[in-house]
């Protein structure tokens, strides 16, 4: 397997291996929010445990009829049977067994199996990134009492926003501050740049402070899951260099599509509608995730017509 790793100052102080192939595309195009949106839509995917977890991820890779999503560690930390929706409404089986996180982060790569052709997203050098750039953040929330009221559809998120900073030291790999609105069940998922790149993975969001409440006269336990409900507004992702450098620690091999580029500059804003795109709602999750085993079965009776 060949390595391609003439990259200016992209993994800087990282000794790279044949374990992450780097392709190197043509330079990004300016591209309208919305066209950011529709890439989004087609790389996002959502995770599904049996046990209520639930988490967003984004397709990075794929080598026959096999693709890799690349999510944060935490949606898929329990050991469960996960089920994986992608962009058209098909559940597949997880194998957990192939689950593999990176050391030290918050990140994670997760398998699926298909014959079906899914779009496998741009990859772009988050050293470039730099504070006041256009982000957005895709994922998949998962259903809070609003939803369950407005009749339990899920409904994809794409939201914008500004890099705001970069943490000094890294949290569990997060580094990179954005003023996106997110929500729990957008973990994992891709922060795309305004040439709709990926160059990170949200996962975390700042939780207020449980001392003031405790002073307002709540016991600790209260006062922590109400801290645990408000997030004061800043979101922080893993940058996808943290990936880069860490895969070959993880035995991950897998050709990448990489642009070495700035993110150009927004072509238009990113307006959502006052409606949610049929392409981006699940009305009912439980029918969704019932596909994998129609699936399975079709396959079964396919091969049992040519035993």
């Amino acid at each position: 397997m060949q390595l391609y790793n003439q990259l200016p100052n992209l993994l800087a102080g990282t000794a790279l291996t044949t374990a992450v192939v780097i392709m190197l595309p043509q330079t990004a195009f300016a591209l309208s929010g919305r066209q950011v949106n529709d890439i989004a839509r087609e790389v996002t995917v959502l995770f599904r445990g049996t046990r209520g977890q639930h988490g967003s991820g984004v397709i990075i890779a794929k080598n026959d009829e096999t693709y890799y999503v690349l999510t944060a560690h935490h949606v898929v930390r329990r050991e469960d049977d996960y089920k994986l929706v992608t962009a058209d409404k098909q559940a597949y089986a997880i194998d957990y067994a192939k689950v593999k996180p990176l050391p030290g982060v918050d990140l994670a790569v997760v398998e699926f199996t298909s014959d079906q052709d899914y779009q496998v997203a741009q990859l772009a050098n988050s050293e470039l990134a730099s504070q006041g750039q256009e982000v957005f953040v895709s994922g998949w929330p998962a259903l809070g009492v609003v939803g369950r009221e407005a009749g339990g559809q899920l409904i994809r998120q794409f939201t914008d926003g500004q890099i705001s900073g970069f943490l000094e030291q890294p949290f569990i790999g997060y580094q990179m501050i954005y003023t996106n609105i997110t929500r729990a069940g957008m973990s994992g998922g891709p922060v795309l740049d305004s040439g709709g790149r990926v160059i990170g993975i949200h996962g975390l969001g700042d939780k207020e402070d449980p001392s003031k409440f405790t002073r307002e006269g709540f016991s600790p336990e209260e006062a922590a899951g109400i801290a645990n409900k408000i997030k004061p507004g800043f979101n922080y992702a893993i940058p996808i260099n943290s990936f880069f450098q860490l895969a070959p620690q993880a035995g991950i091999f897998l050709s990448l599509q990489v642009e070495n580029s700035p993110a150009p500059e927004l072509g238009e804003p990113y307006v959502a509608s006052a409606e949610p795109d049929p392409r981006d709602r699940i009305d009912d999750i439980n029918t969704t995730l019932d596909t994998v085993n129609n699936a399975i079965n079709t396959v079964d009776k396919i091969r049992n017509i040519f035993r």
